[in-house]
């Protein structure tokens, strides 16, 4: 008789003192856990026998209450202690546990949502970024660039000689350049759309969305440039940095190579500086799934483990959170960078994306987070 046939005439049973073994079952758990916490730490051999025989009496104990009723709560108190990471989701995103504004696109199209989780449906564009101070939207549909205002209006147009990809929003609080793929062509236009700003910086680039430097650091530039400074892949993969208005060869910084750094063929996933510039946040593949790590005053640390792919990170505009995207929980990832223990947790994020949807749709992607201009 095999394991499956056993609970299946096991599982309408009464089991004899149900009661009373839920009650010993828990003395004996606790005080194991008050033991631990008042004993000093073991030598290697001895912690690793101890967890072996804990692991051992834990697998008991699951089989023996997963036949009852009570064994359902003891389960998962069982799980979150072998499995630390799978975070307990609140059902719907409620709110952003930092002020701002989060770009996502999802199959329905780019969203916005308010920093007290109320949503905003752009439209069904194919791909968005913010403007550099959050108060328009540059998506793409086709052959078409359009920037859009928070509210969904469209303010220009501009049909752009291939497929749009990968449009990217840089500048300052009043000039502003659009880097964005053309095909396999690299482009920049004004942020006002004027047609003729439309130029070219790269024939056949990399698959990779370019990057801005930020203009305070733009200054780094040699002297007579124009200050909008672009990082970009080229199609021998190698990282380049130049004059967005003049096509000049600029030197390529660590942080310049940071923003493009190529993300994995999974979704969206490339380290991110923090706000200050003092931080670096990546995901990195490790042994049993993905880890999220920081790096910063010359350490890295890693925060947070999860079985399975990890999005992201996006970090919140006062740097505090880091937003990561675990699609095989269907959740969004709040991480407080300060204390990496405290995570906030919001599941069913897909359907969020896709209401009146009819079957899976595809995680969403985190596009940017950021205070708007006031």
């Amino acid at each position: 008789m095999n394991e499956d046939r056993l609970r299946e005439l096991l599982r309408d049973r009464p089991i004899p003192e149900e009661e009373a073994a839920e009650d010993r079952a828990w003395r004996v758990a606790r005080a194991a856990f008050e033991k631990r916490d008042r004993e000093p730490a073991p030598t290697l051999p001895r912690r690793r026998a101890r967890l072996a025989l804990a692991l051992a009496a834990v697998i008991v104990l699951a089989a023996a209450l997963a036949l009852t009723p009570a064994g359902a709560e003891m389960g998962d108190l069982i799980t979150d202690v072998v499995d630390p990471g799978r975070e307990r989701a609140e059902p719907v995103l409620t709110e952003l546990p930092a002020d701002g504004r989060v770009l996502v696109e999802s199959a329905r199209g780019a969203w916005i949502v308010q920093s007290d989780g109320s949503k905003r449906l752009l439209g069904d564009y194919d791909e968005a970024s913010w403007s550099p101070h959050g108060v328009y939207v540059v998506v793409s549909e086709g052959r078409q660039l359009i920037a859009v205002d928070t509210a969904g209006e469209v303010r220009w147009t501009y049909p752009a000689p291939g497929i749009v990809g990968d449009p990217r929003w840089g500048g300052g609080s009043v000039d502003t350049r659009i880097a964005y793929r053309s095909g396999d062509d690299l482009r920049v236009i004004a942020g006002d759309g004027n047609p003729a700003s439309d130029h070219l910086i790269a024939r056949d680039v990399a698959p990779v969305a370019p990057a801005w430097r930020p203009v305070g650091y733009s200054k780094l530039a040699p002297t007579g440039t124009s200050g909008f400074v672009l990082t970009y892949v080229d199609g021998d993969r190698e990282i380049r940095t130049v004059d967005a208005d003049t096509g000049a060869r600029v030197h390529t910084t660590r942080a310049d190579r940071e923003r493009v750094a190529a993300p994995s063929a999974r979704q969206g996933v490339g380290p991110a500086i923090s706000p200050d510039g003092s931080s670096i946040a990546a995901i990195r593949s490790a042994r049993s799934g993905d880890e999220v790590s920081l790096s910063r005053h010359g350490r890295r640390e890693v925060v947070f483990r999860a079985r399975g792919n990890l999005t992201g990170p996006t970090w919140s505009p006062d740097g505090r959170w880091l937003l990561v995207g675990w699609p095989a929980a269907d959740q969004w990832l709040f991480i407080d960078a300060d204390r990496p223990r405290r995570v906030v947790a919001f599941g069913h994020v897909s359907e969020q994306f896709d209401p009146g949807g009819t079957g899976p749709a595809p995680f969403p992607r985190i596009a940017g987070w950021i205070l708007p201009e006031r």
